[in-house]
């Protein structure tokens, strides 16, 4: 889900850099339905590209607006200059504003083109921490241009940690949903859901084609994509494809009603005293933060809050969607990293465990019949000289390359295009403990990453070539539902149950079949489809 606590201070933390390009004298305009926008232009790799920072979607949730869902901007003329990135209040620190009036996007595109697809990128951070402005587009968008598929980029912002999934009884019972119909804990996921109606109305002012629009995240993004997938206030046709990065988290990576509002909006009223809605929003924001940083310090992943089971933005956890064919029948991109958890198990257990620490861990997460099966499929923990190693293997199969796998499986049963990935390229000064972890891949898709995850580190040519062609492949799934263009990439074989192939990424990548049969088939995907206890239910 989620940026991880070994990544997050390096990672969440960057001051925006973009090394190797040229800046331009060149002032790009955007005609929108809120007047004009006045953008930069920048050269990447010999490619004239340009962006624009900062641009409003959707009114500020300020005032009365904090804890509702987004309202739409009213149609206006003039012209603005979109210069200034701003971030939503978290507890880590940026170069940039760091303000609630924060529902707005980044826009890359390429000059003199027109009519190209789209990509809409959310970020990830445990839906507690990040910003749209850390995703530097241009070498993607440059490397999209000259490879003949070229894209433009769309960054996104949206209400994070208790600004963006409290969940609480009295801002249910507002009912500020549409025809009055009640909502609470999903105010991140209806800022992404504005976002792409305001990008489908105005993309065309930037380049795009409003037609062509392919949604992607990673992490607490990627999870985004997946409630996208199956919200039911999300209309047929508000995006075309869907790529998903470490996003099909299981356990559930939503919360019921009943567990969220315990969990964050009877805490906030408790610290703060406060027993009307109207205190809640007069609550500064820091004070709010010093409360969300206490609730994402007693948890592995750092999540603050997280969507909700409210019966306005979901009525069921996704993996039940799934099961049903309930979700928007679009290609799919989707995969995970080899060693998904390590991330968050190493920080955690100091790099090191004991085989009782190891067990204690299964029982916390898992039922016993569960925890009664791994050694089966697993082995022995016994059988490792650091048992973490063995907790990672299960805990990364149970919490993405089975959801991943999975999702790719339902979505080829009914005639979609699928392509399943499992990352597994290591940078060779990774911490030995961490492995390919979780969000190490982001670097080679947003390359300006690199510096800031691992300091001092230099791609080698190969990695280089890695980072070319992810994009190539990236570019090509945009564009055309396929990875592949025809040319000297290795063709990734489209995603079917009978073959069970996935795409190995790595400095030689490779197809392989069956990797996951006995650990997915055979043991985790037979608890995945789940628990009625989640599905909604009237208060």
């Amino acid at each position: 889900m989620i940026v991880t606590a070994t990544l997050t201070l390096v990672f969440l933390s960057i001051s925006y850099n973009v090394p190797a390009i040229v800046a331009s004298n060149t002032s790009p305009t955007a005609q929108t339905q809120q007047g004009v926008y006045v953008g930069l232009q920048t050269t990447v790799n010999g490619t004239d590209i340009n962006y624009w920072y900062g641009i409003p979607y959707a009114q500020q949730p300020i005032g009365n607006l904090r804890w509702k869902p987004p309202q739409p901007l009213e149609t206006s003329n003039g012209t603005k200059y979109a210069y200034s990135p701003n971030v939503c209040p978290q507890t880590n620190t940026y170069i940039f504003p760091m303000i609630e009036s924060c529902l707005t996007l980044n826009v890359y595109s390429p000059a003199n083109a027109s009519n190209l697809p789209v990509y809409v990128w959310i970020h990830g951070g445990s839906f507690t921490t990040g910003a749209g402005i850390l995703y530097g587009a241009n070498p993607l968008v440059s490397t999209s241009v000259i490879n003949a598929v070229p894209v433009v980029v769309v960054t996104i912002n949206y209400r994070l940690g208790l600004l963006g999934f409290l969940a609480d009884e009295g801002l249910y019972d507002e009912r500020s949903g549409n025809k009055n119909r009640s909502t609470t804990g999903n105010y991140g996921i209806l800022d992404q859901i504005m976002a792409l109606d305001w990008i489908k109305e105005n993309i065309a002012g930037f380049n795009g084609d409003p037609t062509q629009i392919t949604i992607g995240g990673e992490s607490a993004g990627g999870v985004s994509v997946t409630v996208l997938l199956t919200s039911p206030l999300v209309t047929s046709g508000t995006f075309q494809r869907a790529i998903i990065e470490s996003g099909t988290i299981w356990p559930n990576a939503v919360s019921n009603m009943e567990t969220a509002i315990n969990s964050t909006g009877k805490v906030l009223r408790a610290d703060s005293n406060c027993t009307m809605v109207q205190c809640l929003r007069d609550l500064a924001t820091q004070d709010i933060l010093k409360v969300q940083a206490t609730i994402a310090s007693k948890n592995i992943f750092g999540v603050a809050a997280n969507p909700v089971i409210d019966g306005y933005v979901l009525n069921d956890i996704m993996e039940n969607y799934y099961a049903r064919g309930d979700f928007q029948r679009v290609p799919v991109l989707v995969g995970s990293t080899t060693n998904e958890t390590s991330a968050f198990t190493c920080p955690y257990f100091k790099e090191k465990a004991s085989v009782a620490q190891v067990q204690a861990f299964f029982n916390i997460i898992y039922n016993a019949t569960i925890v009664n099966e791994i050694t089966t499929i697993y082995g022995p923990i016994s059988a490792y000289q650091n048992p973490l190693t063995y907790l990672n293997i299960a805990y990364t199969d149970a919490w993405a390359h089975c959801g991943s796998r999975r999702l790719a499986s339902k979505f080829s049963d009914y005639g979609l295009s699928a392509y399943l990935y499992t990352y597994n390229h290591l940078i060779p000064v990774t911490a030995t403990c961490l492995g390919v972890a979780h969000a190490v891949e982001l670097v080679m898709l947003f390359p300006d990453l690199l510096v800031f995850l691992f300091p001092g580190y230099r791609l080698t040519e190969f990695e280089k070539q890695l980072s070319t062609n992810m994009m190539r492949y990236w570019a090509n799934f945009i564009h055309t539902s396929n990875p592949n263009d025809g040319s000297e990439l290795t063709n990734w074989n489209i995603y079917s149950s009978s073959s069970d192939d996935d795409f190995v990424l790595d400095i030689t990548s490779k197809m392989r079949s069956d990797y996951y049969d006995l650990r997915c088939s055979q043991f985790w995907d037979r608890y995945a489809v789940t628990n009625s206890s989640f599905v909604y239910r009237e208060k």
